[in-house]
C-alpha cells in the first residue's frame, strides 16, 4: 500500500518531510485487489496429480472462463481461442499461462513445414514451476468437428505406455502445413485454433534448427490472458 506525500505550506516555510497516514480510496481499491488475487493464487496453488487433475481443472475452469490468449514472441504476435468443448484443456491452459509457466519456455521444436512445438525450454525456472505445479496428464477430449487443419493448436503427448493419449499438460503445438496434419486426428487434442498471427507462426518454422529441430536460436514466447 502507499501513501500520499502531504505538501504542508505555513507562513511562507514548506517542509517536505510530512507523511500523510491517511489512506487513498485509490490505494484502497489496489490493496483490496491484491488481496483477492492473492486469495485466488493460494486457493489453487494446491499440487496437481494424476489423482486430483480433473477435480482440480474442473473447478479452476469453472471460476476462471477466459479462453483467449496472446503469445508474444520475437517475431510477432499470436492470438489462440480456446475451445469450450474442450473444458479439461481451456482450463488447463489458462492456468499455466496465469501461473506464468509457458513465460519460461520457448518453441523448442520447428518441424519444416509441419508444426512449431512450444512450452518447454531447458532452462532452470521452467522446471521450477513444473514441479511446483504438479506431475499429472490431461484425459482425451477429443471431438470430431475439430481437425487438424491449418492454425489448429493442439497438446503433445507422450505415445508409449499411454493407450489413452492423455495429453501433456505442457507443450502444445500449432499446424502451419497449408494442407493440415490429418493423420493426427484422434491422435492428440485440438484444444483451440490461431486466430491471429500465423503469418508470425510461419516465420517461427523458417528459423534455423539442429538435427533434433530445436532453433539454434532460442524463440522465448510470453504468454497472456485477453481480458
Amino acid at each position: 500500500m502507499t501513501s500520499k506525500l502531504a505538501f504542508l505550506s505555513t507562513i511562507g516555510f514548506l517542509f517536505f518531510s510530512c507523511q500523510d497516514k491517511k489512506t487513498t480510496p485509490q490505494a484502497s481499491l489496489k490493496a483490496s485487489q491484491a488481496n483477492v488475487k492473492e486469495k485466488e493464487v493460494r486457493k489453487f496453488d494446491e499440487r496437481i496429480t494424476h489423482d486430483n487433475a480433473v477435480t482440480f481443472l474442473t473447478t479452476y475452469g469453472a471460476e476462471n472462463t477466459e479462453n483467449k490468449v496472446r503469445i508474444e514472441t520475437d517475431f510477432g504476435n499470436i492470438e489462440i481461442e480456446l475451445y469450450e468443448e474442450t473444458p479439461l484443456h481451456r482450463a488447463n491452459f489458462i492456468h499455466i499461462v496465469k501461473r506464468g509457466f509457458l513465460n519460461t519456455t520457448s518453441f523448442y521444436r520447428v518441424a519444416k513445414g509441419f508444426v512449431i512445438q512450444g512450452g518447454n525450454s531447458d532452462g532452470w525456472e521452467m522446471s521450477r514451476l513444473k514441479r511446483q505445479i504438479g506431475d499429472f496428464q490431461i484425459p482425451a477430449e477429443f471431438n470430431s468437428k475439430f481437425k487438424h487443419h491449418y492454425g489448429a493448436v493442439a497438446m503433445a503427448r507422450l505415445w508409449k505406455g499411454n493407450p489413452e493419449k492423455k495429453s501433456s499438460p505442457w507443450e502444445f503445438y500449432i499446424v502451419v502445413d497449408p494442407k493440415g496434419a490429418n493423420h493426427l486426428n484422434g491422435e492428440h487434442t485440438i484444444i483451440g485454433r490461431v486466430t491471429k498471427g500465423m503469418d508470425v507462426a510461419e516465420k517461427i518454422n523458417l528459423v534455423e534448427v539442429d538435427k533434433s529441430e530445436w532453433p539454434v536460436k532460442d524463440v522465448y514466447m510470453k504468454a497472456s490472458v485477453i481480458k
